[in-house]
């Protein structure tokens, strides 16, 4: 994936973000001014809107909570509704009993909270589906080298899990028609992509890396077996790279390739 995407993918996620938390912060401001309002406990339905999410809280409450709203007395000053008939702390009639209750409306806080929350789901929505489109096009897309020559693979290479102790900002790793791809922002020292493939011919067969990355040379490891058969330096301002493979033996290749302090690398590799 390249790096503007990538930034607009991050963006788009904060923004994201940003947007559900401010929606749950007026969600949970808003929950506890209403339910005050209509005789319901403001701090459960606040640690409700924290711990099960405001979508969840704002349907409890509207379903179950939010009663008639709470009208002071007009003998004592003690909150009633309009379906009591007289007070229960003076006793007095309540002169508004029967009458339909006001419809409430929705307030500033309320507006900016239903605001938040759509330009929220709008943001995910819109991520998703343009990360549909983007790996749509990549996959349409025939692989290029940094020179512009187009990528023929005679050997499939697939990207390979490895276990990994550092931290990576920005990864990227896949395999698209017989080449493996990856791409990191900055890593720790030693943070490392692997990838694998069958060898059939050592001696007529030649491995190809493209690279481009800022600083530091990488380091590609040739693993068989569990070992270390030897190791190349890769540089990202030497183009397209040719290792050969011949003292190699016929069988599963393990590919790895090891940053030092490299930043803003994109590679592709694949066996010609």
């Amino acid at each position: 994936m390249a790096v503007m995407p990538l930034i607009l993918v991050c963006g788009a996620l904060a923004l994201a973000g940003l947007l559900a938390l401010a929606f749950t912060v007026l969600s949970c401001v808003w929950l506890y001014r209403d339910s005050r309002l209509h005789g319901q406990p403001p701090a459960l339905w606040v640690l409700l809107a924290v711990f099960a999410g405001p979508i969840i809280a704002l349907l409890l409450y509207f379903i179950f909570g939010r009663k008639q709203p709470l009208e002071p007395c007009e003998s004592c000053g003690s909150p009633l509704t309009r379906a009591d008939r007289f007070c229960s702390a003076c006793g007095a009639a309540n002169s508004r009993y029967g009458e339909p209750a006001p419809k409430a409306k929705l307030g500033a806080l309320g507006k900016a909270a239903v605001a938040c929350g759509l330009v929220s789901v709008v943001c995910m929505a819109g991520l998703l589906a343009g990360m549909f489109v983007f790996a749509f096009s990549a996959g349409s897309t025939p692989l290029v080298t940094t020179e512009g020559a187009a990528i023929v693979a005679s050997l499939p290479i697939e990207s390979a899990m490895d276990v990994n102790s550092g931290w990576v900002i920005m990864s990227t790793q896949g395999h698209r028609n017989g080449v493996w791809t990856f791409s990191m922002s900055k890593t720790s020292d030693g943070y490392h992509k692997s990838g694998r493939f069958s060898l059939d011919d050592p001696t007529g067969r030649i491995l190809a890396v493209d690279v481009t990355c800022e600083g530091e040379t990488l380091e590609l490891d040739f693993i068989q077996n569990g070992e270390t058969v030897r190791t190349e330096t890769i540089s990202g301002a030497d183009g397209v790279q040719y290792f050969s493979l011949a003292d190699l033996a016929p069988g599963e290749v393990k590919l790895r390739v090891v940053n030092h302090g490299a930043t803003d690398i994109s590679g592709r590799i694949w066996v010609e």
